[in-house]
Parts: C-alpha cells; structure tokens; sequence
C-alpha cells in the first residue's frame, strides 16, 4: 500500500479567494450607492440628507456587527458565516431595486446591506488570511484587503457609468445581486476557514513552530519589556484614542466622496463619464497606497501616517475648487494615496505600540468605537449640503482635519506599559 502524496499547501489559494470574495463582496454594494445615487434621488425624491441617512445605518451596522461576526465565526467557520451574509446581499439588493420610497432605501440598503457586508466581507477575509499564515500574515492580509480596490477601479470607471447608459440604476443593483449570489457560491464550495481542517499548518509547514515560539518569547517581553498588553490596559492609555481619532481623520473622507463625489464633481462641470474616470483613478491609487504602507518597516509608522494624512488633507483641499480635469485627477491621486497608505497604518501602529498578543481584541474594539461615530460623517454633510447648497464647506472641513490629525500623529509616541509584570493571556483562534 502507498501513501497518499502530500497535498501542496493551499494558504495562498485562500488568500486569493479571500481577496475575490471581499472585493467583489464589498465594492460593488459600497461604489456604486454614491454612483447611482443622482439618478435614485431623482425616481425616488430623496435629498442629500435621507442619502446620506441611508450610508450611515449601512456603515453601523457593519461596524457594530463585529463582535457578532467574530462569535459566529467561531461557532459556524468563516465560509458558513461568509456565505450567509452574501445570501443577504442577494435580497438586499434585488429588493433595493424595487424601492419606490426612502424607507424601501433604508431597509435594503442600509439595514439588510450593512448586515451582509458585516458577515461576508472585511473581518471574514481578514480572519481567513490570518487563520493560514503567521510569518507572512501582514503580506497575506494586505492581499486579501487590495481585492477591494482591485474591484472598485472597474465598478466606478466602467460597471456603475456603463450600466446608466444602457439601463438604469435598478437594473445595476439586480446586477450586484447576481454578483453577491456568486460570492456565496464560491465561499460555500472552496474556502475553507483554517490550514488544519484540510491536514495542514500556517504557513504551510512544521517553520511555523519556529516562528510561533518566536512570536511567543517577543510577546512575553511586550513592547516596554515590562509584561504583556490586553485590551483593558491599552484602552487606559491615551495613545489608544488618539489613533481612534485619526482612524476617524483618515477614513471620513473616503466615505463622504464615495456617497457625493460625483454630485460635487458634477456640480463642478464635470460629465458622467469624466466623474466615473476620476473616481476610479482613486481607487485605483489607493490600492498603490496600500502597498506602499511597507515604508513603515523602514521608519516610524506613526510618522508614516503623519505624512499619508497631510497628503489626503492636501487632496481634499484640492477637490473644493477642482475646475479643471488636471486638478481633480491630480486631488483624488492625492486623497487615494493617503487613504490606503492610512488604511494600512492604523494597524501597523496599533501592533507597534501594544504588540501581537491582544492586537485582535484591540483593533475589535477600535472598530467598534469608529462605527459609533465614523458612520455619521455622511448624515452631516448631507445636511450641511442642504443647508449651504453645496458641498464645498464638507470638504474644507476634511482637509482641516485631516492636516490637524497629521500633526497629532508626528508627536504621537509608544505607550509605556506599567513595573508590575502580567500574566500571559490565553488566546484561541477563530473556527474554520
């Protein structure tokens, strides 16, 4: 009798997975609301505040779900859970395109839309990545994150724009349901949430004893060399909340454009067709954001973030008075690089001051935090839209915080862990 050969390790075919899953799981639901939002607000009589109302239950429901992500997760795997929010999506967005009122718009969108996106996207395909790999986790989550940029540069340049001109914005969200449904597909029938379901170990060999022992012996000393961080401790510290605080700097903005970009870029004189190539270098350019976060192993990453947000704030500034093509492709360069470099160095930072060990229950808790307060910005431009007539005032006040959070971030300095040492914390992984 001979043995069976040995199956050739699958994490990279998880990452890949995981990054097809989350982009086509999030962009086309998240792009192509601002997208079709003109020609919604037209059919159905919404102003910019009940738009921006429906943006924001959307963003704190998936915000607010992670705790609930995170238990069913461990009790159902990453792939049941992950397909059942993409079933959700399939409704969500057949019913949206059969809304005839705001209330149809707020239930779909923002309440059956923020369910789905919770469950079958950012902290699913985040976990998956890590669940497979340890020495090279940072490099797989970033490839799996980059799907979501990979995908939004076609939904705003051809999908959303292409759509308009041969149907309308109902047939787009039934378009987006057949997507979701494929996702579940694919989710169900190959992802599998973790290296020993299928006989195999993180980074796909007996190394990872190696590299976890390591792991361990730095996670002992902590960052002071003192003991060891939990999420309590860190939440004493103020550096905790400042980093909440230019998570709120950096991400806001991308929100507000994604909702009225193109209603602000329109008002400006710019076409359709020239509004959907803008939108789309931005996404285009914060997938290179993104990858170019590795700066931060060769300098402070929280002066990394420090120059990414000067760079956003400066693109924002620059989209108040875009009267020219040049000006708005070369704003929205800006405003994507800083995002997506930012979107990386959140968490490097966060790892930077309170290590591995309690950096998935902290960075949880930030997320929670943020989807209290980040998911309002939407609400408020619309009404400060309504109010002045544009959005010009929304947009200085970004870059205004964005330059302020800039200057935070280059005083921000590591947090000192207290002379009393702590006991190790037990940790488990998420299921499969």
């Amino acid at each position: 009798m001979t043995s069976n050969p040995p199956r050739s390790f699958l994490g990279w075919k998880m990452v890949g997975l995981g990054s097809v899953c989350y982009g086509f799981g999030i962009s086309p639901m998240y792009y192509s609301w601002g997208f079709f939002l003109p020609e919604m607000q037209q059919d159905l009589g919404l102003n910019d505040t009940q738009s921006g109302l429906v943006f924001s239950v959307f963003n704190y429901l998936y915000h607010l779900l992670g705790p609930v992500v995170g238990m069913a997760m461990g009790r159902y795997g990453i792939r049941s859970v992950m397909g059942f929010g993409s079933v959700v999506a399939v409704l969500a967005f057949w019913l949206l395109s059969r809304a005839d009122s705001f209330v149809d718009c707020l239930l779909a969108y923002g309440v059956l839309g923020g369910v789905a996106i919770g469950l079958s996207t950012i902290l699913p395909a985040q976990t998956l990545a890590s669940n497979w790999f340890v020495r090279f986790r940072s490099r797989a989550i970033g490839l799996v994150l980059a799907g979501g940029a990979v995908v939004g540069i076609p939904v705003n340049a051809y999908f959303a724009p292409g759509i308009l001109r041969v149907a309308d914005w109902r047939a787009g969200w039934l378009v987006i349901a057949g997507v979701s449904a494929a996702v579940a597909v694919i989710a169900v029938l190959f992802v599998r949430g973790t290296p020993e379901k299928v006989g195999q170990q993180p980074d796909g060999g007996p190394a990872r004893g190696e590299a976890a022992g390591a792991a361990d012996e730095e996670e002992r000393s902590g960052p002071s060399g003192l003991g060891e961080w939990t999420a309590p401790l860190a939440m004493r510290t103020h550096q905790f909340y400042v980093l909440i605080a230019l998570s709120i700097a950096y991400g806001v903005p991308w929100g507000i454009i994604t909702v009225y970009g193109r209603k602000h870029l329109e008002a400006l004189g710019f076409t359709t067709a020239v509004v959907g190539a803008i939108l789309g270098v931005r996404v285009a350019v914060s997938l290179l954001g993104r990858l170019s976060a590795f700066v931060g192993d060769y300098m402070s990453p929280q002066r990394l973030l420090g120059i990414v947000l000067l760079v956003e704030g400066a693109g924002c500034a620059g989209l108040v008075n875009a009267n020219t093509a040049l000006v708005a492709y070369a704003s929205v360069v800006l405003v994507g690089l800083g995002f997506g470099c930012a979107y990386v160095c959140i968490p490097v930072v966060y790892s930077s001051f309170y290590g591995r060990r309690a950096f998935g229950t902290i960075i949880g808790t930030r997320f929670a935090i943020t989807g209290l307060i980040s998911p309002a910005a939407p609400t408020i431009a619309g009404l400060l839209s309504d109010w002045s007539g544009s959005h010009t005032l929304t947009f200085w006040i970004m870059a205004a915080c964005c330059l302020a959070g800039a200057f935070v971030a280059f005083g921000l300095h590591a947090p000192v862990l207290g002379a009393r040492p702590i006991q190790p914390v037990a940790t488990s992984s998420p299921g499969s």
